[in-house]
Protein backbone atom coordinates (compact mmCIF):
# COMPACT_ATOMS: atom_id res chain seq x y z
CA UNK A 1 0.00 0.00 0.00
CA UNK A 2 1.21 3.29 -0.84
CA UNK A 3 0.38 6.28 0.97
CA UNK A 4 -1.74 9.38 -0.94
CA UNK A 5 -1.09 13.28 -0.57
CA UNK A 6 -3.59 13.41 1.56
CA UNK A 7 -2.36 10.51 4.00
CA UNK A 8 0.97 12.43 4.71
CA UNK A 9 -0.82 15.34 5.33
CA UNK A 10 -2.85 13.70 7.35
CA UNK A 11 -0.51 12.14 9.11
CA UNK A 12 1.45 15.42 9.65
CA UNK A 13 -1.44 17.25 11.19
CA UNK A 14 -1.09 14.17 13.80
CA UNK A 15 2.32 15.05 14.61
CA UNK A 16 1.85 18.86 14.60
CA UNK A 17 -1.33 19.06 16.33
CA UNK A 18 -2.83 15.85 17.43
CA UNK A 19 0.25 13.85 19.05
CA UNK A 20 1.40 17.24 20.91
CA UNK A 21 -2.21 17.51 22.45
CA UNK A 22 -0.74 15.19 25.73
CA UNK A 23 2.13 17.72 25.16
CA UNK A 24 0.59 19.16 28.68
CA UNK A 25 0.49 16.81 31.09
CA UNK A 26 3.33 17.63 32.51
CA UNK A 27 1.68 21.08 33.29
CA UNK A 28 -0.90 18.49 34.42
CA UNK A 29 1.08 16.68 36.76
CA UNK A 30 2.59 19.46 38.32
CA UNK A 31 -1.00 20.87 38.52
CA UNK A 32 -2.10 17.69 40.73
CA UNK A 33 1.18 17.77 42.79
CA UNK A 34 3.66 15.74 40.98
CA UNK A 35 5.89 18.19 39.81
CA UNK A 36 5.54 20.33 42.53
CA UNK A 37 9.87 19.73 43.04
CA UNK A 38 12.93 19.05 40.81
CA UNK A 39 12.99 15.63 41.86
CA UNK A 40 8.79 15.26 41.81
CA UNK A 41 9.10 16.58 38.23
CA UNK A 42 11.96 14.13 37.49
CA UNK A 43 10.58 10.97 38.99
CA UNK A 44 6.65 11.75 37.11
CA UNK A 45 8.52 12.41 34.09
CA UNK A 46 10.47 9.27 34.63
CA UNK A 47 7.02 7.14 35.33
CA UNK A 48 5.24 8.56 32.31
CA UNK A 49 7.98 7.57 29.62
CA UNK A 50 8.59 4.38 31.36
CA UNK A 51 4.99 3.10 31.04
CA UNK A 52 5.29 4.66 27.85
CA UNK A 53 8.62 2.40 26.52
CA UNK A 54 6.71 -0.75 28.58
CA UNK A 55 4.22 0.08 26.21
CA UNK A 56 6.52 -0.09 23.07
CA UNK A 57 8.10 -3.40 24.41
CA UNK A 58 5.12 -5.03 24.52
CA UNK A 59 4.15 -4.05 21.23
CA UNK A 60 7.31 -5.14 20.01
CA UNK A 61 6.36 -8.75 21.27
CA UNK A 62 2.53 -9.27 20.86
CA UNK A 63 2.05 -6.29 18.14
CA UNK A 64 -1.67 -7.86 17.06
CA UNK A 65 -2.82 -8.11 20.47
CA UNK A 66 -1.23 -4.41 21.55
CA UNK A 67 -3.70 -3.06 18.10
CA UNK A 68 -6.35 -4.52 20.13
CA UNK A 69 -5.66 -2.88 23.34
CA UNK A 70 -5.10 0.42 21.55
CA UNK A 71 -8.44 0.70 19.95
CA UNK A 72 -10.14 -0.45 23.06
CA UNK A 73 -8.68 2.22 25.38
CA UNK A 74 -8.72 5.29 22.81
CA UNK A 75 -12.57 4.05 22.62
CA UNK A 76 -13.17 4.60 26.29
CA UNK A 77 -10.13 7.84 25.97
CA UNK A 78 -12.09 9.59 23.33
CA UNK A 79 -15.34 8.87 24.60
CA UNK A 80 -15.20 10.12 27.85
CA UNK A 81 -13.10 13.08 26.70
CA UNK A 82 -16.30 14.12 24.29
CA UNK A 83 -18.42 13.52 27.24
CA UNK A 84 -16.92 15.34 29.72
CA UNK A 85 -16.49 18.14 26.94
CA UNK A 86 -19.99 17.57 25.85
CA UNK A 87 -21.69 17.68 29.55
CA UNK A 88 -19.68 21.04 30.84
CA UNK A 89 -20.95 23.03 28.75
CA UNK A 90 -24.35 22.03 29.25
CA UNK A 91 -25.96 24.67 31.99
CA UNK A 92 -26.37 22.88 35.40
CA UNK A 93 -30.24 23.84 35.28
CA UNK A 94 -30.68 22.12 31.95
CA UNK A 95 -28.78 18.70 33.91
CA UNK A 96 -32.10 16.63 34.14
CA UNK A 97 -31.98 13.27 34.82
CA UNK A 98 -33.99 11.36 32.08
CA UNK A 99 -34.41 8.41 34.39
CA UNK A 100 -34.96 7.68 37.94
CA UNK A 101 -32.52 4.98 38.22
CA UNK A 102 -29.38 5.91 38.97
CA UNK A 103 -28.53 2.51 36.78
CA UNK A 104 -30.26 4.03 34.16
CA UNK A 105 -28.73 7.19 34.03
CA UNK A 106 -25.12 5.29 34.14
CA UNK A 107 -25.76 3.05 31.07
CA UNK A 108 -27.15 5.66 28.90
CA UNK A 109 -23.89 7.97 29.78
CA UNK A 110 -22.16 5.05 29.08
CA UNK A 111 -23.62 4.30 25.86
CA UNK A 112 -22.34 8.08 24.96
CA UNK A 113 -19.27 7.34 25.84
CA UNK A 114 -19.08 3.59 23.87
CA UNK A 115 -20.91 6.10 20.55
CA UNK A 116 -18.27 8.84 20.86
CA UNK A 117 -15.24 6.95 21.35
CA UNK A 118 -16.39 4.14 18.28
CA UNK A 119 -16.29 6.89 16.01
CA UNK A 120 -12.92 6.42 15.30
CA UNK A 121 -12.22 2.57 16.70
CA UNK A 122 -15.14 0.88 15.42
CA UNK A 123 -16.71 2.62 12.70
CA UNK A 124 -13.92 3.92 10.28
CA UNK A 125 -12.70 0.57 10.56
CA UNK A 126 -15.95 -1.40 9.77
CA UNK A 127 -16.97 1.44 7.26
CA UNK A 128 -13.56 1.47 5.39
CA UNK A 129 -12.77 -1.99 5.87
CA UNK A 130 -10.12 -2.63 3.05
CA UNK A 131 -8.43 0.07 3.83
CA UNK A 132 -8.15 -0.14 7.46
CA UNK A 133 -7.16 -3.89 7.01
CA UNK A 134 -4.11 -3.11 4.93
CA UNK A 135 -3.34 -0.49 7.98
CA UNK A 136 -3.86 -2.83 10.56
CA UNK A 137 -1.65 -5.43 8.71
CA UNK A 138 0.93 -2.68 8.39
CA UNK A 139 0.72 -1.96 11.78
CA UNK A 140 0.97 -4.89 13.22
CA UNK A 141 1.55 -7.81 11.21
CA UNK A 142 -0.96 -10.22 8.41
CA UNK A 143 -2.39 -11.85 11.85
CA UNK A 144 -4.26 -8.46 12.07
CA UNK A 145 -6.60 -9.35 10.04
CA UNK A 146 -8.63 -11.18 12.79
CA UNK A 147 -9.31 -7.78 14.05
CA UNK A 148 -11.51 -6.98 11.75
CA UNK A 149 -14.00 -10.05 12.41
CA UNK A 150 -13.96 -8.41 16.21
CA UNK A 151 -15.11 -4.94 14.56
CA UNK A 152 -18.14 -6.51 12.86
CA UNK A 153 -20.41 -7.33 15.94
CA UNK A 154 -18.83 -4.35 17.42
CA UNK A 155 -20.06 -2.35 15.08
CA UNK A 156 -23.63 -3.61 15.66
CA UNK A 157 -23.49 -2.48 18.93
CA UNK A 158 -22.33 1.12 17.97
CA UNK A 159 -24.68 1.23 15.30
CA UNK A 160 -27.65 0.79 18.38
CA UNK A 161 -25.96 3.11 20.24
CA UNK A 162 -25.94 6.02 17.83
CA UNK A 163 -29.77 4.95 17.56
CA UNK A 164 -30.21 5.25 21.00
CA UNK A 165 -28.72 8.62 21.68
CA UNK A 166 -30.58 10.10 18.55
CA UNK A 167 -33.63 8.44 20.11
CA UNK A 168 -33.14 9.64 23.49
CA UNK A 169 -32.63 13.06 21.92
CA UNK A 170 -35.89 13.08 20.29
CA UNK A 171 -37.58 13.28 23.70
CA UNK A 172 -34.50 14.80 26.00
CA UNK A 173 -32.89 18.10 25.31
CA UNK A 174 -29.94 17.16 26.81
CA UNK A 175 -28.89 15.05 24.64
CA UNK A 176 -29.46 16.89 21.60
CA UNK A 177 -26.21 18.34 21.33
CA UNK A 178 -24.03 15.12 21.33
CA UNK A 179 -26.57 13.52 18.83
CA UNK A 180 -26.38 15.93 16.51
CA UNK A 181 -22.01 15.93 16.60
CA UNK A 182 -22.47 12.05 16.35
CA UNK A 183 -24.80 12.45 13.20
CA UNK A 184 -22.43 15.27 11.61
CA UNK A 185 -18.59 13.47 12.17
CA UNK A 186 -20.73 9.98 11.51
CA UNK A 187 -21.59 11.58 8.02
CA UNK A 188 -18.01 13.09 7.67
CA UNK A 189 -15.86 10.09 8.80
CA UNK A 190 -18.26 7.95 6.26
CA UNK A 191 -16.22 10.31 3.36
CA UNK A 192 -13.12 10.84 4.74
CA UNK A 193 -10.31 8.43 3.59
CA UNK A 194 -9.44 6.79 6.99
CA UNK A 195 -6.14 8.31 7.96
CA UNK A 196 -7.62 11.48 7.32
CA UNK A 197 -10.65 10.86 9.22
CA UNK A 198 -8.78 9.98 11.69
CA UNK A 199 -6.49 13.05 11.75
CA UNK A 200 -9.50 15.14 11.32
CA UNK A 201 -11.69 13.64 14.27
CA UNK A 202 -8.09 14.04 16.24
CA UNK A 203 -7.05 16.48 15.78
CA UNK A 204 -10.18 19.22 15.46
CA UNK A 205 -12.71 16.91 17.73
CA UNK A 206 -10.17 15.60 20.62
CA UNK A 207 -7.33 17.70 20.93
CA UNK A 208 -9.26 21.11 20.55
CA UNK A 209 -11.61 19.95 23.06
CA UNK A 210 -8.65 18.63 25.10
CA UNK A 211 -7.10 22.17 24.56
CA UNK A 212 -10.79 23.67 26.38
CA UNK A 213 -10.59 21.86 28.72
CA UNK A 214 -6.84 21.76 30.24
CA UNK A 215 -6.05 25.78 29.48
CA UNK A 216 -8.12 27.59 31.74
CA UNK A 217 -7.20 24.98 35.01
CA UNK A 218 -3.60 24.52 34.18
CA UNK A 219 -3.42 29.12 33.77
CA UNK A 220 -5.24 29.14 36.85
CA UNK A 221 -1.96 27.98 39.06
CA UNK A 222 1.06 28.03 36.07
CA UNK A 223 1.62 31.21 33.93
CA UNK A 224 0.80 30.42 30.31
CA UNK A 225 4.43 30.82 29.68
CA UNK A 226 5.90 28.55 32.20
CA UNK A 227 2.59 25.78 30.70
CA UNK A 228 3.87 26.21 26.98
CA UNK A 229 8.08 25.88 28.08
CA UNK A 230 6.76 22.65 29.78
CA UNK A 231 4.80 21.14 26.74
CA UNK A 232 7.22 21.90 24.29
CA UNK A 233 9.53 19.94 26.30
CA UNK A 234 7.46 17.05 26.07
CA UNK A 235 6.57 18.30 22.19
CA UNK A 236 9.79 17.99 21.54
CA UNK A 237 10.68 14.81 23.03
CA UNK A 238 8.10 12.87 21.51
CA UNK A 239 9.01 13.90 17.62
CA UNK A 240 12.36 12.86 18.73
CA UNK A 241 10.82 9.51 19.89
CA UNK A 242 9.06 9.63 16.55
CA UNK A 243 12.35 9.46 14.49
CA UNK A 244 14.32 7.37 16.64
CA UNK A 245 10.98 4.80 15.85
CA UNK A 246 11.63 5.59 12.38
CA UNK A 247 15.38 4.85 12.05
CA UNK A 248 14.67 2.02 14.38
CA UNK A 249 12.18 0.40 11.71
CA UNK A 250 13.48 -3.02 9.29
CA UNK A 251 15.60 -1.96 6.53
CA UNK A 252 13.79 -3.47 3.92
CA UNK A 253 10.25 -1.98 4.84
CA UNK A 254 9.06 1.06 2.51
CA UNK A 255 9.30 4.73 3.58
CA UNK A 256 5.22 4.68 4.05
CA UNK A 257 5.15 1.94 5.85
CA UNK A 258 8.03 2.80 8.40
CA UNK A 259 6.24 6.42 8.81
CA UNK A 260 3.16 4.24 9.50
CA UNK A 261 4.32 2.40 12.23
CA UNK A 262 6.41 5.24 13.46
CA UNK A 263 3.32 7.53 13.84
CA UNK A 264 1.12 4.97 15.79
CA UNK A 265 3.25 3.10 17.59
CA UNK A 266 4.06 6.10 19.65
CA UNK A 267 0.77 7.27 19.58
CA UNK A 268 -0.11 3.71 21.00
CA UNK A 269 2.62 4.03 23.73
CA UNK A 270 2.19 7.64 24.88
CA UNK A 271 -2.03 7.43 25.18
CA UNK A 272 -1.36 5.21 27.59
CA UNK A 273 -0.02 7.30 30.71
CA UNK A 274 -1.32 9.93 29.38
CA UNK A 275 -5.11 8.15 29.88
CA UNK A 276 -3.73 7.02 32.94
CA UNK A 277 -3.45 10.87 33.94
CA UNK A 278 -6.46 12.43 32.38
CA UNK A 279 -9.21 9.76 32.87
CA UNK A 280 -7.90 8.67 36.45
CA UNK A 281 -6.71 11.60 37.55
CA UNK A 282 -7.05 14.88 35.84
CA UNK A 283 -11.31 14.59 35.23
CA UNK A 284 -12.01 13.75 38.78
CA UNK A 285 -9.82 16.46 39.86
CA UNK A 286 -11.47 19.45 38.01
CA UNK A 287 -14.93 17.85 38.39
CA UNK A 288 -14.60 16.89 41.86
CA UNK A 289 -16.12 20.01 43.14
CA UNK A 290 -19.10 20.21 41.03
CA UNK A 291 -21.59 17.30 40.82
CA UNK A 292 -21.76 17.65 37.17
CA UNK A 293 -24.10 14.99 35.15
CA UNK A 294 -20.63 13.42 33.96
CA UNK A 295 -18.95 13.24 37.11
CA UNK A 296 -22.34 11.99 39.03
CA UNK A 297 -23.25 8.84 36.35
CA UNK A 298 -20.32 7.89 34.68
Amino acid sequence: MSLSLIDYVSLFFVMVIGLPHGAFDNALGYLLGYGRSLKSFIQFSAAYLGIAGLVYLVWLFVPVISLICFLGYSLVHFGLGDVTGLWRSVPESSKSQLFTSQLGSRLLNWTLVYAHGGLVTIFVPFWHADEVSVLFQLLSGEEAVTIMTIISPLSIIWVVSLLVIISTAIFEPLYRRSAFELVVLTFCLSFLPPLAGFAFYFCAVHSRRHFQQVWSNITSTLSGRYSLGLAAILTAASWALAGALYASQPIGDSIDAALLRSVFILLAALTVPHMLLVDMLFRPHILGGARSAENDNL
